[in-house]
């Protein structure tokens, strides 16, 4: 039997899209590689630096066993060996998704004030999500024992189809990925308004950046992955959802980290330090809460060294940083903000 016309031109776009998708995602490995030992190596061992690497070199390893087979080099003709691979792709993909996911929820857990209540929140909601998700790729997977890959004798390429309604999944993806955009830029906007008194934040400006570029960039692979998962559920550039769609939102995701973890720490001077200290002092007084006396010290620590008498010593410039930090804003003060700002980086 031999290959069809329109299968050839299919097949050929397939490939030319998946040696697209991972040249890039090399060179963007190439391109960050610098800033990655930079920022990333050299920085202490944490949940999301971890998380990172995995995604990040668990994806080149996986792209680079998909371009094996889509050469032709693996399969040898094995159906058995085809529905194999397929299962690999499916979970590849979540995986590889998902560990995504898991850095921008650490980064927004930390924007929302690392509060217990937010934390358990956020790991029921990811747990019922990632369960529905696995729940369904495990299902679609138990049916491609059954399936037949089209024209393996003679392109050595497992071509196989799609199951029916396998792209629902994405709209879990797109509903988890809207929830915590709206609350992360509504929590920003909140804390944006409550810092306007001193300076413009160069940290505020970039995670507004990050969190709309990731939440569009989100929305799209969810809408090419619906298409290919749809239009094209049974010709063999379904496969792009694989080959394209994951390494270009791990791609982001991983950009993003980096350019967060570039930012430079602002230096306070005394008379900067000193403006911040009086206005969360005046804010405590006005609301008049509990949480007062919990944070005096803190505050009384600050006006110490910026306001104390011969002035601040050699070297206190990161002391005061730390403070800074330690009583953040009187919005929604975080039990530990040396945890927020450790997850956050």
């Amino acid at each position: 039997m031999s290959i069809t016309a329109s299968f050839a031109e299919d097949f050929w776009v397939r490939r030319a899209f998946g040696f697209a998708g991972y040249t890039f995602l090399v060179w963007d490995h190439i391109l960050t590689f610098e800033r990655e030992i930079t920022y990333i190596w050299k920085a202490p061992w944490t949940i999301s630096k971890g998380a990172f690497l995995i995604n990040r070199y668990g994806n080149i390893a996986s792209q680079t066993f998909v371009c094996l087979e889509e050469i032709g080099w693996l399969s040898d003709g094995s159906q058995t060996w085809c529905q194999r691979f397929k299962i690999f792709g499916a979970m590849y993909a979540l995986v590889a998704t998902e560990s995504v996911h898991i850095l921008v929820l650490m980064r927004a857990w930390a924007i929302w004030g690392c509060t217990r209540r937010m934390a358990i929140w956020l790991l029921l909601t990811y747990t019922i999500y990632f369960s529905l998700m696995f729940g369904m790729t495990v299902f679609e997977s138990t049916k491609i024992r059954f399936q037949t890959f089209q024209y393996l004798s003679l392109t050595g390429v497992c071509v196989g189809t799609t199951p029916k309604y396998v792209w629902f999944i994405f709209i879990l993806s797109f509903s988890l990925d809207a929830i915590v955009f709206i609350l992360t830029t509504r929590s920003l906007r909140r804390y944006s308004r409550s810092s306007r008194h001193l300076y413009p934040s160069t940290l505020i400006y970039r995670l507004f950046k990050d969190i709309i570029i990731f939440f569009l960039a989100c929305t799209a692979d969810n809408m090419v992955r619906a298409i290919m998962w749809t239009v094209y559920a049974t010709r063999p550039q379904y496969f792009i959802s694989i080959t394209v769609s994951v390494p270009f939102i791990c791609t982001v995701g991983q950009r993003l980290v980096l350019n967060l973890r570039g930012l430079q720490a602002h230096t306070y001077t005394t008379g900067e330090l000193s403006r911040e200290v009086d206005r969360q002092m005046m804010a405590f007084i006005s609301q008049g809460d509990d949480r007062e006396d919990h944070y005096a010290q803190p505050i009384k620590e600050s006006v110490s060294q910026s306001t104390g008498t011969g002035g601040p010593k050699q070297g206190d410039g990161d002391d005061a940083d730390i403070i800074v930090t330690r009583i953040t804003t009187t919005e929604e003060l975080p039990t530990s903000s040396e945890t927020c700002t450790t997850i956050i980086s």
